[in-house]
C-alpha cells in the first residue's frame, strides 16, 4: 500500500514522507505539489528517492487527483497541502489561493479519498491557530471546545473549515479520516516555499546563534508551544499506522509553553554562540512577542490523546534544538 501526501515537498509534509519510507523499506509513496523538487528536497529525499513518485500540480484542479494512476494501492493519505502567509499584504493578494487550496484543495482529497478501494487511513492537517486565543485558564489546552479562529486572518478560518468538512465526508462516506492540530512547528526544510513565505522564531534564532549575531526580541515574556518537524512526522506516521484511533481530532505538540526570553536563552546555551536582547519597539525586532498571549493557540497544548492512542512523545526540546542546528549546518552549509 502506498501513501499520498499533498505538499509532500513543503515544510512538514516532507519530513512526513521521508520518516514514512525510512521507517520500512519497502514502502512506497507519491508526493502532491504544487513545486517540483527544489534542490533541497532533491537532498533530503536522496535515500529514499526510489520509492517515491513526483506529481508537479495544482490541488486547486479538481482533475489532478481524479485523474491519478494506480490509485487503487493508496492505502493512506495525508491532506497536507496548504497556503500560510502572514497576515496583511501577502493575504490580500493571495486571499483566492488560500481559499481555494485550504478549502477546495482539502475537499479535493476527501472526493479522491472516497473512490479509494483499499483506504486504512486519512489524515487532514490542520493548526492550532484555529483556537486563537481561546483556552483553560489553567492546564494545557485540549482539542474539544475553545475553536474560535483569528477574526479577519483567512489561513485559521479555512483550515477549521476543512476540518469541518473532512469531518462530515466521514460521516456521509464512512472515511477512515481524522485530523490534526499543529502547534508552533520548526526544523528541518523550514525555507521559502510558495505556500510558506515567512521564518518562524526558532528558524530565526537558530541561524543567528549558528552564525553568532544578535537578535531582538519584543514581548519576550509571550509564550509558545514548539514542536520539531520530525516529531510531527513521527506524530502523522504513528497516527496513519495506529490499529486503532479513538478521537476525530489531535493535537500535535511538545506539550508545554515556553517564553520568547527562554527559548532564545536555551538556543544561546545549545548552539553555544549569538546572543539576544528585548527592545519595546517591536516593527524593529527581529521576533515579535506578545505578552499577554498566554493560552489558547499560545499556551500549552494538550497531547493526551496523541499519546494514549499512538505510543508517541516529542523529543526534550534541548535536543530538538540541537538536532534541528546540526541539520541547518550540514544542509545550508
Amino acid at each position: 500500500m502506498r501513501l499520498l501526501v499533498t505538499g509532500g515537498t513543503g515544510f512538514v509534509m516532507s519530513n512526513v514522507l521521508r520518516h514514512w519510507l525510512e521507517a520500512d523499506p519497502q514502502a512506497r509513496a507519491i508526493s502532491v505539489d504544487v513545486a517540483p523538487p527544489d534542490a533541497t528536497a532533491e537532498r533530503h529525499f536522496s535515500s529514499v528517492q526510489d520509492r517515491l513518485e513526483f506529481i508537479t500540480g495544482d490541488i486547486r484542479d479538481s482533475g489532478l487527483l481524479a485523474g491519478l494512476h494506480g490509485a487503487g494501492d493508496i492505502g493512506y493519505m495525508v491532506s497536507g497541502a496548504a497556503m500560510t502567509p502572514t497576515a496583511g499584504t501577502s493575504e490580500a493578494t493571495q486571499a483566492a489561493m488560500i481559499v481555494g487550496v485550504n478549502v477546495m484543495g482539502a475537499t479535493h482529497c476527501l472526493e479522491l479519498a472516497r473512490s479509494l478501494p483499499n483506504l486504512k487511513r486519512m489524515i487532514h492537517v490542520s493548526t492550532g491557530s484555529v483556537y486563537g486565543g481561546d483556552g483553560p485558564d489553567e492546564g494545557p489546552l485540549p482539542e474539544d471546545g475553545y475553536v474560535r479562529p483569528f477574526p479577519g486572518t483567512l489561513y485559521p478560518i479555512t483550515k477549521l473549515t476543512g476540518e469541518l468538512i473532512a469531518k462530515r465526508y466521514g460521516e456521509l462516506f464512512g472515511l477512515p479520516v481524522h485530523a490534526v492540530r499543529l502547534a508552533s512547528v520548526y526544523g528541518p526544510m523550514d525555507r521559502w516555499t510558495p505556500g510558506r513565505d515567512f521564518a518562524c522564531a526558532l528558524n530565526v534564532m537558530i541561524h543567528k546563534a549558528l552564525a553568532g549575531e544578535h537578535w531582538t526580541v519584543s514581548g519576550a515574556a509571550g509564550v509558545g508551544d514548539w514542536i520539531h518537524g520530525g516529531d510531527v512526522a513521527d506524530a502523522i506516521c504513528g497516527l496513519l499506522r495506529s490499529p486503532a484511533l479513538h478521537h476525530d481530532t489531535y493535537n500535535i505538540a511538545h506539550g508545554t509553553a515556553i517564553t520568547l526570553a527562554d527559548l532564545s536563552d536555551l538556543v544561546c546555551s545549545t548552539v553555544g554562540s549569538g546572543s539576544w536582547s528585548e527592545i519595546s519597539d517591536s516593527e524593529s525586532a527581529d521576533i515579535r512577542g506578545n505578552p499577554e498571549r498566554l493560552k489558547g493557540a499560545w499556551g500549552a497544548y494538550d497531547i493526551s490523546r496523541l499519546k494514549a492512542d499512538t505510543g508517541w512523545k516529542p523529543r526534550p526540546l534541548e535536543d530538538a534544538i540541537a538536532h534541528y542546528a546540526d541539520w541547518i549546518r550540514s544542509h545550508e552549509a
